[in-house]
């Protein structure tokens, strides 16, 4: 097996599903709707002050113009299976992904195939107020706490990426007091002294398929589709882009030459600050 690339410093791209400290996922990176990558300047966010190079911190869509969910309905793993045998298409089918929840006896699950169109879930779970997010350019699924210095905030996608990463923003407050923090590990990244925010707190998720989610969980509850997206949740607009190398938004630095390769699967474990890479093809055939 192939051993641990050590990452000391500086940004991958890394498509991964964040559970406390552990990362799985891929490099990848690819345009959200055919958009070009535009100046973060045409953003209402504050960007005098940030946490990272600003020059990385661009605009790949408008803020809102993917819709973020608050307190969304959800259906049981029956209501799933009615609407497989019912409706046109398929709402989950064993092998799709999903972001599976469980807090205080509450499951839930958030197909990815759901999660592309929306990135940002506000949701209560098990009493607890929490974020359920994704970031389809790389792949990554954080989950985190809404409370944040003593208020709960409601999340919404900004419309701006750092490293080909969302970065997430309070729509309670708005541009330009709000701050904005990135998907991957929720870190405050920009805004108004970002140095001065907390980092999000993270909860614990896991990314499996729906089989494996609901025969550990039966009684879990689903994220419902929203009727007016049915068409569109069928659709996969980052498909064709897992077997491209390209790289549409800045990205520094680069994986090393020799090495993994810009998309390569990855398993990474943060241990007192360090992360440790590991690629998942060669995880498997360890197994």
């Amino acid at each position: 097996m192939k051993g641990p690339a050590i990452i000391r410093s500086g940004w991958w791209v890394a498509l991964a599903a964040v559970a406390v400290t552990l990362a799985v996922g891929a490099v990848l990176v690819a345009p959200l709707f055919d958009r070009a990558p535009g100046s973060s300047q045409e953003a209402d966010f504050d960007l005098a002050d940030t946490a990272v190079p600003s020059n990385l911190i661009v605009r790949a869509m408008t803020r809102d113009g993917v819709r973020a969910l608050v307190a969304p309905a959800m259906v049981d793993a029956k209501e799933v299976d009615r609407f497989n045998r019912e409706e046109r298409g398929k709402m989950l089918v064993p092998d799709d992904r999903v972001i599976g929840i469980e807090i205080s006896g509450d499951a839930r699950a958030y197909p990815l195939r759901l999660m592309r169109w929306h990135e940002v879930v506000n949701d209560v779970v098990g009493g607890e107020a929490v974020a359920v997010t994704y970031s389809p350019l790389c792949d990554s699924v954080a989950v985190f706490s809404r409370e944040v210095e003593g208020e709960v905030v409601e999340f919404g996608v900004s419309g701006l990426l750092y490293n080909s990463n969302t970065l997430l923003y309070d729509r309670r407050s708005g541009p330009p007091a709000t701050p904005l923090w990135l998907q991957l590990d929720g870190r405050p990244v920009a805004g108004p002294t970002p140095g001065s925010r907390p980092q999000l707190a993270l909860r614990p998720a896991t990314l499996t398929t729906w089989a494996s989610w609901r025969a550990r969980h039966p009684a879990t509850r689903v994220l419902a589709p929203l009727p007016d997206m049915k068409r569109l949740y069928k659709r996969d607009p980052y498909h064709s882009y897992f077997g491209s190398d390209l790289l549409r938004f800045p990205v520094e630095p680069l994986p090393p030459t020799e090495g993994l390769l810009l998309k390569d699967r990855l398993v990474i474990i943060t241990i007192e600050g360090e992360d440790a890479a590991f690629p998942l093809p060669a995880l498997a055939e360890a197994a």
